[in-house]
């Protein structure tokens, strides 16, 4: 189709007003383009999923979302943003200091976070619901998080859902126009930016955050460093009070002390637990619907992954399990997929080695008897471990050090 890019955007659109006749004409442009551009119906099956989960959120959490967005919009100063609005850049070379995303283009969807702290995030969004209150015991709401955590878990996917639950831009910092080679010109970038932030509504978004914000008593490091944090300091106090800011980092160690007293909430972001695990791999797998055993299986080997490697990881075993007959081409799964998608952890355990820990990596490229029991005790049973493995119940029975596995 012509100008598909065009009819992407304005069925996006179309589909947020929530209509369901809309809904059923975009049904019918699916099923008409999988006869011709599989590739673009993919794409509008993907919007209309997204919809569908959209959709599924209780009233009571979108009315909660509404309320949150309203309540940060009365309290904030500043300008309205939009996208005429002329961004800062820097003097020397005329690169943009920043990008903005606007609520209507950020994903809807929460991030999938371990259980205590999704319930934590959730808590500091009904603060902004409920600043009233706050205000009547002389405190607010948080202003200022320091998102931190390894590569790969979510920080900025984070930041950008909480600044679509405020219903607010995020001007996220580029830093290979912030940071600048000449002589004091990063620290003027840095209150340029600021100054942008600071005259319009929004959400500034500081990523890489460890770039800017290195301990001043670094023995690596030069004077330039040092006047960069003392601006960056000076510019977090300004802040305080006319809006939000957030920051994200990989390398927390590396940041000075008095930056880590101007924020007031400090999010630490892990690898995911199993139960993030097991939603972040039937988010990816789509539209592959995961079997018990299938599930099992891909939770145990992706421990210690983030869900950037986790995502990797199941991009991998897709193209293996096309490659080497594991789906058919109606997607429906063979009665051998479970095999595949063992010989397809298998490959990568050997080609991507750097995403397995060292035990798992050992079990599926060791022999049949110690991925046996690693799997066993990975809560599969006999018949479970058997069909992943291709062989039958007694074979596995006999491949056990001991018969104390569930049957």
């Amino acid at each position: 189709m012509e100008n598909f890019d065009i009819v992407l955007a304005l069925t996006r659109i179309a589909l947020q007003e929530d209509n369901a006749r809309v809904r059923q004409q975009v049904q019918n442009l699916k099923k008409r383009l999988s006869k011709t551009d599989k590739a673009q119906a993919a794409k509008i099956a993907r919007l209309l999923d997204r919809e569908s989960r959209r959709q599924s959120m209780t009233p009571i959490m979108l009315k909660e979302m509404q309320a949150t967005a309203k309540a940060a919009e009365c309290r904030l100063p500043g300008e309205t943003l939009t996208p005429s609005t002329p961004f800062p850049t820097d003097r020397e070379t005329g690169a943009p200091l920043a990008s903005v995303l606007f609520p209507d283009s950020m994903d809807s969807d929460p991030p999938i976070l371990n259980g205590q702290l999704e319930a934590a995030i959730r808590d500091v969004l009904n603060e902004w619901q409920h600043s009233k209150k706050l205000d009547r015991i002389g405190v607010e709401p948080h202003t200022r998080c320091l998102i931190y955590g390894p590569p790969g878990v979510g920080k900025t996917k984070l930041a950008r859902y909480l600044a679509k639950c405020l219903n607010l831009p995020c001007v996220e910092a580029r830093l290979d126009g912030l940071v600048s080679s000449f002589l004091g010109t990063t620290a003027r970038n840095i209150g340029a930016l600021f100054d942008f932030a600071h005259r319009y509504r929004c959400v500034l978004f500081l990523d890489e955050f460890d770039a800017i914000a290195k301990a001043r008593d670094d023995a690596q490091e030069i004077g330039e460093i040092k006047r960069v944090v003392n601006t960056l300091l000076q510019s977090l106090d300004r802040r305080h009070g006319r809006g939000i800011t957030l920051a994200a980092t990989n390398h927390d160690h590396l940041l000075d002390t008095a930056v880590w007293r101007r924020f007031d909430a400090r999010i630490h972001l892990d690898v995911p637990d199993e139960e993030a695990r097991a939603k972040l791999l039937a988010q990816f797998a789509k539209p592959l619907r995961l079997e018990k055993p299938e599930r099992k299986l891909l939770v145990w080997a992706t421990e210690r992954m983030s869900g950037g490697d986790i995502e990797t990881l199941v991009a991998a075993g897709k193209r293996f399990m096309v490659l080497h007959g594991g789906e058919s081409k109606e997607g429906r799964p063979r009665s051998k997929r479970g095999q595949t998608l063992l010989e397809a952890l298998r490959q990568q355990a050997i080609l991507n080695a750097r995403l397995f820990t060292s035990d798992r990596s050992a079990s599926l490229t060791g022999n049949q008897e110690k991925l046996v029991q690693s799997l066993l005790e990975a809560t599969l049973t006999q018949q479970e471990a058997g069909a992943l493995m291709g062989l039958s119940q007694s074979a596995i029975s006999r491949r056990t050090k001991c018969d104390a596995y569930p049957n």
